[in-house]
């Protein structure tokens, strides 16, 4: 199946797409980093490190490595996109069955339930193992000299603290609680196992990570061949996250400096009327700051959001959604095109509203790439820079928080947030709230927003979930209970 064909990827990145990663597993020598070719044929299974980084083209193919180990399933091609991580965000029901399933016990938040616990320990096995890749990469870097080094670095260190950001953010308390105990921060490949560090020593190393990351991003030379150029970690991408994870943090002077520091990039929000055409499983075109080319996710999106009918499996668009959009203040000049071109509603046994902002039917059918798009989930976006400067001013300009806000808002096709509708800080909260509802639906950045503002959730069939550790912070695996990594 060709789904790159001669759509001006490159050679190097289809070479990246074709490649099947070797699955890191505890018990490996080496990590999932390159194709057959580097394979030790002594010692089947395991890397030739020296072989494989013996030349520039053997870093650049491991950190792509890196990249597609990202996009897999149990990661960001699903549970940390539109998957299980926004099940538990309380964003879908499914009323199928009339028994238990194992999405209803998602949807319950039964984290240590037989049949939901292997979600998330896949989660956290997949992320260490990709950390693992790119701390390979890392520490094979020492020795060599090649041009392109300097950026590789930057991409690895960037890509090991957004994978330990997002388990922080899953498994450890907020900051708040920084003296606790949270997760361990892997600096470097070994079989050993890694003690966890506290809430804040791991936001600082990930903060330290990123900030060197920026520099050599910033200071590094173009990379020839490998486009487009949202599929690899930039500098731009680098210093969202240093934003992302800075305001987390309640650094906001930084978080402020770094959103700024990415909005210098080539970045633009398309026009109102083309947002039905921005996603469709797609990275988001001019918006998209750092995305991964996942030309299989279209499977689960299908099977996850979008079947030919009603499925156990199925995730069923909550019936608030309406109330989130606002859809009783829309006019004709007051309309919310994100409503519009995010969700379809259909009649099977009864009607349901389905998510298809991420369903592209030409794709799945035909499976041809439309010219200019590439398959996959975004990462990092532009609207987030201006809830993270509006939410980073507030305190001192709040004229300045209403406009960065009212950049995204009048970009979607609303008429512009009222000076009195944020004349609190609860009312901020709850507009800035309301607006990351409606722009990452389906994108995993909601369970983390009310875990972040310590929010209760409201759940299906009336239940409230409270802001406590048995709603935001995941089981680890029983292994690391009492020790690292297994």
């Amino acid at each position: 199946r060709d789904v790159l064909g001669s759509r001006g990827l490159g050679d190097v990145y289809k070479r990246q797409m074709e490649r099947i990663p070797i699955r890191i597993t505890a018990l490996l020598v080496m990590t999932t980093l390159a194709a057959c070719d580097f394979l030790d044929i002594d010692t089947p299974g395991i890397v030739n490190r020296d072989k494989m980084f013996e030349n520039e083209q053997g870093f650049i193919d491991a950190m792509n490595g890196v990249y597609a180990s990202m996009a897999d399933a149990d990661l960001y091609g699903e549970q940390l996109s539109f998957g299980f991580v926004d099940e538990i965000a309380q964003l879908y029901y499914n009323d199928y069955e009339a028994n238990e399933t194992t999405l209803t016990k998602t949807f319950d938040l039964r984290y240590r339930d037989e049949d939901v616990r292997p979600q998330i320990d896949a989660i956290w096995s997949k992320a260490y193992n990709t950390i693992a890749s790119a701390n390979s990469v890392l520490d094979n870097i020492s020795g060599h000299d090649f041009a392109i080094l300097p950026r590789i670095r930057g991409e690895a260190l960037t890509v090991r603290a957004f994978l330990h950001f997002d388990l922080l953010r899953l498994f450890a308390p907020n900051i708040e609680r920084g003296d606790e105990q949270a997760i361990p921060y892997v600096e470097h490949f070994s079989i050993s196992p890694v003690e966890r560090s506290t809430v804040r020593e791991v936001y600082e190393r990930i903060v330290a990570d990123l900030t060197e990351a920026y520099g050599l991003l910033r200071d590094a030379q173009p990379a020839s061949g490998r486009t487009p150029e949202e599929l690899y970690v930039s500098q731009y991408a680098a210093a969202a996250l240093l934003a992302r994870v800075c305001n987390w943090g309640g650094d906001h002077e930084t978080a402020e400096r770094y959103a700024l520091e990415a909005l210098k990039g080539p970045f633009a929000f398309i026009r109102e009327e083309q947002i039905k055409n921005l996603f469709l499983g797609y990275t988001a075109r001019t918006e998209c700051i750092w995305g991964l080319h996942a030309p299989d996710m279209y499977l689960d999106v299908r099977s996850r959001l979008y079947p030919t009918r009603l499925t156990d499996e199925l995730d069923m668009v909550r019936d608030n959604y309406q109330t989130i959009f606002r859809v009783s203040s829309f006019t004709s000049t007051n309309n919310d095109y994100r409503y519009q071109s995010y969700f379809t509603r259909t009649k099977w046994e009864h009607s349901v509203v389905l998510l298809t902002k991420f369903y592209d039917k030409y794709y799945d059918e035909e499976q041809i790439v439309p010219s200019g798009r590439i398959p996959g989930p975004n990462l990092v976006r532009l609207p987030e820079l201006y809830y993270i400067l509006a939410e980073s001013v507030y305190d001192r300009d709040p004229a300045a928080a209403l406009e960065y806000l009212n950049t995204v808002v009048t970009a979607r096709g609303l008429h512009p947030i009222e000076a009195a509708d944020i004349a609190t800080p609860a009312s901020f909260r709850e507009e800035l709230l309301n607006e990351i509802m409606k722009e990452f639906w389906g994108e995993g950045q909601i369970f983390a927003t009310y875990k972040r503002f310590n929010l209760p959730m409201e759940g299906v069939n009336g239940k409230e979930h409270p802001a406590t550790d048995d709603t935001y912070l995941l089981p680890l695996p029983e292994s690391e209970e009492s020790a690292g990594i297994d």
